[in-house]
């Protein structure tokens, strides 16, 4: 029994709204590097038993439909308390309120949006939607590991951050709603309110030293913590056709921190200090 509902939950889940084909699947039909494990409501085990051997196949990468990237690494920073898409007031996953998730909506058929989730496939078994229910219920947290202790992690530790979307020196598709940015343990978000973050547009030329680079003001919220997720939304407009820079200060007069006043080490040399920078290019579609 407990074979064929991991059957089910493999075969059937594809949050990406995209039909399989058949590819990446064993000669079981079960997806290439599937995990063996039982699908229980924590985020660890519904990254490895759903997200990770099923979803990536399309959200993953720059072009992940609708900027929902499923992968080990970006999905719960952009799923937890992440606006959705199509129904900006409504939040992917609200913790402890699973109605009220986007991500559950899709995967019931109860969304006023678009069509039911996976799309052109089966349903997910109702098991296996009690079990995503269950993990917001209980607060959506996150138990991956890394980070996941915060304040009990080592004070010796450097404070690191990472770009989850878009990422390094990446090209996306336009327009861009906000960029989302990770830490390795919980920041201090009190320092938000001062000018730790800067955005800067090209200016068409996609360098930053030409003279014309033009300021995009923002807002940062954090989405969660223990570990802390940033998301940088632009003030005016999301961002369009052109080539970004991101910054975040690790140096004096204020840089960014943790709970424990040491600041991030922005440049990745070891020790803390320096400024994060983070670059990437938008691209509008057609």
């Amino acid at each position: 029994m407990r074979k064929a509902k991991l059957l089910a939950l493999c075969t059937s889940c594809a949050l990406a709204a995209c039909a399989g084909d058949g590819s990446g699947l064993d000669e079981n039909g079960r997806p290439e590097g599937e995990s063996s494990g039982t699908l229980q409501p924590n985020f660890q085990s519904i990254q490895d038993n759903v997200f990770t051997p099923v979803c990536t196949g399309c959200h993953a990468g720059a072009a992940a439909p609708l900027g929902l990237r499923l992968d080990e690494g970006a999905s719960y920073a952009l799923l937890v308390n992440a606006p959705s898409v199509e129904v900006p007031s409504l939040q992917r996953v609200q913790p402890s309120n699973p109605d009220a998730s986007y991500l559950i909506q899709k995967l019931e058929g109860t969304a006023a949006v678009g069509a039911r989730m996976p799309l052109n496939q089966p349903a997910l078994p109702a098991e296996t939607i009690a079990v995503i229910r269950q993990w917001i219920t209980d607060g959506a947290s996150n138990n991956t590991g890394t980070g996941a202790g915060g304040s009990g992690k080592s004070r010796f530790e450097l404070v690191e951050l990472t770009a989850v979307s878009p990422a390094r020196d990446e090209i996306v598709p336009g327009p861009v709603r906000d960029v989302v940015v990770t830490s390795n343990v919980e920041l201090d978000a009190t320092l938000l309110q001062s000018s730790v973050i800067e955005l800067r547009a090209s200016g068409g030329d996609g360098t930053f030293d030409s003279g014309n680079e033009r300021a995009v003001p923002v807002d940062a919220t954090v989405r969660s913590d223990r570990p802390s997720v940033l998301a940088i939304t632009p003030r005016l407009a999301p961002l369009s056709a052109d080539s970004y820079e991101l910054r975040i200060s690790g140096t004096d007069p204020v840089a960014m921190a943790d709970l424990q006043a040491r600041p991030i080490d922005g440049d990745g040399d070891g020790a803390p200090g320096g400024d994060f920078v983070l670059r990437f290019t938008v691209e509008m579609t057609q």
